[in-house]
C-alpha cells in the first residue's frame, strides 16, 4: 500500500471521527449543555456508550442502529454525518494535499452550522464569527511566509493576501446584507437570518470574492431546485416536508467552490467573453 492510499485512509478515519464529535456538538450546543460531560449516553435509557459502541460508522451498522441496551432506535443521521465528514474530508486531501487540513476545519464548521441551522434555524457564531477570524488568520499566515520566502506558503492553493481576506469578508457581508435588506423589504417579513450574512462574511474571508459570488449563485438555484421538490413531494405526502434554512444550501455552493471553483470560473468567464 502506498503512501497516497494510507493518507487517504487516514483522511476518511480522521473526517468520521471528527463527524461524530460534531454530532455531540449539534445536539448539545443549541442547548446550551456542556460537550463535555456527561460523557456520551443513550438518550433512552440513559446508558453510557462505551468506546467500542462508538467507533463511527462501524459501530451503528454493528449496532444495527439501535442502543446496545435498551434497543432503542439511533437516528441514521449520525452515520450520515459521519460519512458526510469522512467524504469531505478525503475530498479535501485528494483536491489540496498537505493543505487539505486548513480546509479540515472549515468543513468541520460548516458540518456542524448546517446540521444546527436544519434543527434550530439558527448559525451559532463560533460558525460564522468564527469563520471570519479563521479566514483572516490563514491569510495573515501564508503573508507571514511570503515574507520568509517560504516555498509552502509560496505554492498553496489556498493563499490569498490578508488584503483580499479582509476585502472578501467585507464583500460577503455586505452583499447577503443587501440581499437581506432588499428581501426583506420586498416580502414585508425577515427574509433571512443574520447568520446566513455573516456566513457569507466567512466565506470571503477564506476564499475571497469570486467564492461570494459563487456561493451566492449557486445557492440560489439549489435553494429554488430544493424547494420546488419539496413543494411536488407535499402533494403527495401533506406535511411531511418543510423548508430548510438557507444556511446549508450556502455552505453546499462553497463546496462547490472548494473542489471545482477554478474550474467554474474559467468556465464562467469563457461564457461572458465568448474566448
Amino acid at each position: 500500500m502506498s503512501l497516497y492510499h494510507i493518507y487517504s485512509a487516514f483522511s476518511f478515519a480522521m473526517g468520521a471521527c471528527i463527524a461524530s464529535f460534531l454530532n455531540v456538538v449539534v445536539w448539545r450546543v443549541p442547548r446550551g449543555e456542556s460537550i463535555v460531560s456527561p460523557p456520551s449516553h443513550c438518550p433512552k435509557c440513559g446508558a453510557p456508550i462505551r468506546w467500542w459502541q462508538n467507533i463511527p460508522v462501524v459501530s451503528w451498522l454493528a449496532l444495527r442502529g439501535k442502543c446496545a441496551k435498551c434497543r432503542a432506535g439511533i437516528s441514521p443521521r449520525y452515520i450520515l454525518v459521519e460519512l458526510l465528514g469522512g467524504l469531505l474530508f478525503l475530498a479535501a486531501f485528494w483536491r489540496y494535499g498537505m493543505y487539505a487540513p486548513a480546509m479540515w476545519v472549515w468543513i468541520a464548521l460548516m458540518i456542524a452550522g448546517s446540521f444546527i441551522d436544519i434543527d434550530h434555524q439558527l448559525l451559532p457564531d463560533f460558525v460564522t464569527v468564527g469563520g471570519m477570524i479563521y479566514g483572516v488568520a490563514l491569510s495573515l499566515l501564508h503573508w507571514a511566509g511570503e515574507l520568509l520566502a517560504a516555498p509552502a506558503a509560496l505554492s498553496s492553493p489556498l493563499y490569498i493576501r490578508p488584503v483580499e481576506s479582509i476585502g472578501g469578508m467585507a464583500f460577503g457581508f455586505g452583499l447577503m446584507w443587501l440581499v437581506r435588506f432588499l428581501g426583506t423589504k420586498a416580502f414585508r417579513r425577515e427574509a433571512m437570518g443574520m447568520g446566513d450574512v455573516f456566513l457569507m462574511g466567512a466565506i470571503g474571508a477564506i476564499f475571497g470574492f469570486r467564492a461570494v459570488l459563487a456561493s451566492l449563485i449557486l445557492s440560489a438555484f439549489a435553494g429554488s431546485f430544493a424547494g420546488l421538490a419539496m413543494i411536488a413531494l407535499a402533494k403527495t405526502r401533506p406535511g411531511a416536508f418543510t423548508a430548510i434554512p438557507y444556511g446549508p444550501y450556502i455552505c453546499l455552493g462553497c463546496l462547490a467552490w472548494m473542489f471545482r471553483g477554478e474550474e467554474m470560473w474559467r468556465w464562467y468567464v469563457a461564457l461572458l467573453t465568448g474566448k
